[in-house]
């Protein structure tokens, strides 16, 4: 394959970008799409849905090396760091910083939502079991956890950045020591405070990305990684033989679980290791341009794949075609042809739907205070959490969320003073 010339990568590429975070990233999403496809059980008479994979045991296996999940909040952290840093370099404000931000999370996702609220009006209509139907949405929804997640950490990078850059250790230290009393008191009580490892682990993991970016890890010797990434795993196994955590790495997700973070310590490693076979694989101009469209429509990709797996479902449904018991031989052969047509879907909404986006949304001037701008992306979170935790069905329940996240955009958009951020 040919390389590409250094005036075509000049001119491609932004000065300074970090390109092995854009192929972490890239390759990432579509695990995670294929993931969930290949999760998405759907079987029996009358048909019912569930989680085709779960307690699949060469599943919990992969899982080890295959959870991406904290590298994806790593190289989000990385990312996230340089925006609010560039912004702040322009005299910009916390405030202008997470209202960007959000708007360009929420905006696509309340659009993606009320698709999916659409299609799923549709099954209704044309007389889906009701027992289907809510199980089948709950299952569409699921992937919204990210968004959620995101949405309040990418509000949090600013006020991160700061203990990042004054108290550093001690905040990586109050961190994990707040993850840890979070699993000990589950683990000793059974009280269900482990979402709040939502935040302690995740902004953990999304700190590490600091790291990443400031070349701290970079400068630590070989030795060093080898003896991180040993110790994690090893960690993890005496976690799940002698403490009783699941050895399926996508048990341990939600709420996240001290393996979690320990997974994250890891793959921080891992990433720094490979980074430089990362840049080398990114001058090849065929992987530069594969990347670079998945990183152009990656956000699209994971909002409207759950959409197009619904869409292929109905179709299915809709011309008598069988739906395999999972696991089977009979499923196995047809996944390859589920995944294709999932993706067959997707590529179509990554021509549409930015065109449609482009129509309805503007980039939005002036600014707003930082009050507003957090209340706001608190709305628009609980409007996604809303959908998440009720699954679209009932669907005045999906049409408070969606009202929710309408308010929140709208909000952000249209209140503004008269200083344009440049």
């Amino acid at each position: 394959m040919a390389r590409v010339k250094e005036p075509d990568t000049a001119a491609r590429v932004p000065a300074g970008r970090d390109l092995s975070i854009d192929f972490v990233r890239a390759i990432c999403l579509p695990i995670v799409v294929v993931l969930h496809a290949l999760q998405m059980g759907i079987g029996g008479d009358p048909l019912e849905t569930f989680n085709a994979l779960d307690g699949y045991p060469p599943l919990a296996t992969v899982t080890w090396g295959g959870m991406i999940m904290p590298m994806f909040f790593i190289a989000g952290g990385f990312a996230g760091l340089i925006t609010w840093r560039r912004i702040r370099e322009r005299q910009g404000s916390a405030s202008d910083y997470i209202r960007t931000r959000t708007l360009r999370l929420l905006r696509p996702t309340l659009l993606a939502v009320a698709a999916t609220g659409a299609l799923l009006a549709v099954f209704a209509v044309f007389g889906a079991d009701d027992g289907f139907l809510g199980g089948f949405a709950h299952r569409l929804a699921e992937p919204l956890w990210f968004i959620v997640v995101y949405l309040a950490l990418t509000a949090a990078v600013p006020a991160m950045a700061w203990l990042y850059e004054r108290h550093r250790w001690s905040t990586f230290a109050g961190l994990a020591a707040g993850a840890v009393v979070v699993d000990v008191v589950v683990r000793l009580t059974g009280w269900p405070i482990g979402y709040l490892n939502w935040a302690f682990i995740w902004l953990f993991v999304q700190s590490l990305g600091f790291l990443v970016l400031d070349g701290w890890l970079a400068k630590r010797p070989l030795w060093w990684h080898v003896l991180v990434i040993a110790c994690s795993y090893a960690g993890i196994g005496a976690l799940v033989v002698f403490a009783g955590y699941s050895g399926d790495m996508l048990g341990n997700l939600n709420p996240p679980t001290l393996v979690i973070l320990l997974l994250g310590f890891a793959q921080a490693s891992i990433l720094t290791l490979l980074q430089p076979a990362f840049r080398r694989l990114m001058q090849i101009q065929g992987v530069l341009v594969g990347i670079g469209a998945l990183g152009i429509y990656g956000f699209v990709i994971y909002l409207w794949h759950t959409f197009a797996m619904g869409l292929v479902a109905g179709v299915q449904q809709a011309v008598g075609l069988p739906f395999p018991e999972p696991l089977s031989s009979g499923w196995w052969i047809t996944r390859p042809f589920w995944i294709l047509a999932v993706a067959a879907v997707v590529v179509l909404c990554c021509v549409v739907v930015p065109k449609l986006e482009g129509i309805l949304w503007r980039e939005p001037e002036g600014s707003v205070s930082i009050w507003l701008a957090w209340i706001m992306t608190v709305v628009g979170s609980i409007g996604v959490g809303v959908v998440l935790l009720f699954g679209y069905v009932p669907f005045w329940q999906t049409a408070a969320g969606l009202a929710l996240m309408t308010m929140a955009c709208v909000a952000l958009e249209l209140n503004f003073r008269s200083r344009k951020v440049e």
